[in-house]
């Protein structure tokens, strides 16, 4: 059974894999744009090119990223959680307690979502391990998450080297859809320092206590381990 951290953590993962099928609204086609750089990172997901993915996304900092950016909000909003949630036990606690058990879990959690990414690249690998079972699992509902969820582009910004990007996650009418009918990342893309002026992903998080932000992912998260059935 995948811990309580790890779910939330991963329905953001999970949300995010709508990168791969979203129908993105801006249209600037200079490749030096972190508006390009999506519609890259689109095409090696659909293609399943992890060399084109890792051109355009740096994944160890994203993984990272978004189990800190996790972590930080869970600790600082675990009362208006509880309150939102009182049935669930993971919410019964301090801010300390979240914090520490979720630092605790981050070198295996990133190390789950690195797993999963490589078999979604390559699903012809075969599970060996328990964890891997675990992985190959978590990359088939990747797929099953992008093809209910749609990304649009919303506000750039002012360019700059580094930026950010709010992106605006609809669901569809189905089951997985309905999990998260919407709901608002940012994600940060760099200029990567290689000379090409490409830009690259290096993070997401949502906003802080909003309902299009930690509390739609949660929310999510908690309709997503209603729908499977765990305890």
């Amino acid at each position: 059974m995948i811990k309580k951290g790890l779910r939330i953590y991963l329905m953001c993962i999970l949300a995010a894999a709508a990168l791969g099928v979203g129908a993105y609204a801006v249209y600037d086609r200079c490749v030096h744009t972190p508006e390009y750089a999506l519609r890259e990172i689109r095409a090696a997901v659909s293609a399943k090119d992890e060399a084109l993915f890792a051109a355009y996304v740096d994944v160890d900092a994203l993984l990272v990223d978004i189990h800190e950016n996790t972590t930080e909000l869970l600790a600082e909003y675990i009362q208006e959680l509880h309150e939102r949630h009182p049935e669930d036990w993971f919410f019964r606690h301090d801010r300390a307690f979240m914090y520490d058990y979720m630092q605790k879990r981050r070198e295996r959690d990133v190390a789950m979502a690195h797993a999963m990414l490589t078999y979604y690249f390559d699903d012809a690998r075969v599970p060996v391990t328990r964890e891997d079972g675990a992985a190959r699992w978590g990359s088939d509902e990747l797929r099953e998450f992008a093809a209910h969820y749609t990304l649009t582009v919303e506000d750039v910004g002012d360019r700059a080297d580094e930026m950010e990007i709010a992106c605006r996650i609809r669901g569809d009418e189905s089951t997985y859809g309905r999990l998260m009918p919407e709901g608002t990342l940012l994600l940060r893309f760099k200029r990567w320092a290689d000379g090409d002026g490409r830009y690259r992903l290096t993070g997401a998080r949502t906003a802080h206590a909003d309902v299009r932000g930690l509390f739609a992912f949660v929310d999510g998260a908690e309709r997503y381990w209603a729908l499977q059935g765990w305890d």
